[in-house]
């Protein structure tokens, strides 16, 4: 199983990698009032960011669907295998509902939205519930934190920090992965499922 490990813990590295190396190049490309506002979807919904950010969550949305597929059978709990693989079929589904293209479309978006989020935070409660030693504790209140910025800029325009919120969420989702995928879970008792 360490080869099964090593190759979802790469494949991990791989979509953090190829999702936020074109999203900073979005961010420092094209910084506007907007973006703050809309969140790292606004780069989704504009020609000169969207082939950047198509490749950032399509290649993203493979990567951990390979890494889910290959814990499917490991020595991780299911749930993490199939929150990995529900959050790669996510991405483009954010992409295939552009929010700017009226009520519905914005809707759709926002739950997909929502309901990802949820996922990635529910996989760091499973982790910090299981393993509450610093490491796993810091990875989850990083993504809390960013969670909470994004949810209180959602409903309030006057607090522009959608895509800050959303960048923390994310950073402390990929802290969370690592922490998953760490060696040392291997023999762990508390990753039994």
């Amino acid at each position: 199983m360490p080869r099964a490990l090593d190759s979802a813990r790469r494949s991990v590295l791989l979509s953090q990698g190829v999702f936020f190396l074109p999203l900073g190049v979005c961010v420092a490309e094209v910084h506007t009032h907007a973006a703050n506002l809309d969140g790292i979807s606004y780069y989704g919904v504009h020609l000169t960011t969207l082939p950047l950010i198509g490749v950032a969550y399509l290649g993203a949305a493979y990567f951990l669907w390979r890494a889910g597929t290959t814990l499917l059978d490991g020595t991780r709990p299911r749930e993490f295998a199939w929150g990995l693989r529900l959050v790669a079929v996510s991405l483009p589904a954010l992409l295939a509902t552009p929010y700017s293209a009226g009520p519905w479309w914005n809707w759709s978006h926002m739950v997909i939205g929502v309901l990802s989020a949820l996922i990635e935070f529910g996989l760091a409660i499973d982790l910090v519930i299981r393993d509450a030693r610093g490491v796993s504790a810091v990875a989850g209140l990083v993504q809390l934190i960013g969670g909470l910025v994004a949810a209180a800029s959602l409903p309030n325009w006057s607090f522009p920090y959608l895509l800050w919120g959303e960048i923390v969420f994310e950073l402390g989702f990929a802290a969370v992965m690592m922490r998953w995928l760490s060696p040392e879970w291997s023999s762990s008792r508390r990753m039994a499922t």
